[in-house]
C-alpha cells in the first residue's frame, strides 16, 4: 500500500512541474502527456524506483519494473491534469466565472 502511496505522490509532483512548464510555455495537450510520461520515467531512473519490486513482483531485467513504474507514475500525473481541470470546470460554473470571461470577450461578427 506505501508503495502506491509513493507512486501517488510522485504522480502529484510530476503534475506540479509539467503544470509549471505549461504556465510558462503554451503546450498543447498532447506535448502535456508526452511530458507527464517522460517526467515520471526520469523520476523513476534517478531514483532507481519500482513500486513493483516492493510488491515482491520480479520481471526478467530489473528496468522493467522502473519504467513500469514510470509510466504509472506518468499516468497518475495525466489523470491530476483532467482531476483539476474538472475541479476548475466546476468552480467556474459555480460562481459564474465563465460569464465574466465572454463578458471581456469581444464579440465577432458573423
Amino acid at each position: 500500500m506505501y508503495h502506491f502511496a509513493t507512486a501517488v505522490l510522485l504522480g502529484l509532483g510530476v503534475f506540479t512541474l509539467v503544470s509549471l512548464v505549461r504556465h510558462l510555455v503554451d503546450t498543447p495537450r498532447a506535448l502535456r502527456i508526452f511530458l507527464d510520461l517522460a517526467l515520471g520515467l526520469i523520476v523513476t531512473w534517478a531514483t532507481d524506483y519500482s513500486m513493483f519490486r516492493g510488491w515482491g513482483v520480479e520481471f526478467r531485467q530489473a528496468w522493467m519494473g522502473s519504467v513500469g513504474t514510470g509510466l504509472v507514475i506518468g499516468g497518475v500525473a495525466a489523470v491530476f491534469h483532467d482531476l483539476m481541470g474538472l475541479v476548475t470546470s466546476f468552480a467556474r460554473r459555480q460562481y459564474d466565472e465563465a460569464a465574466e470571461i465572454e463578458a471581456r470577450t469581444p464579440r465577432k461578427a458573423a
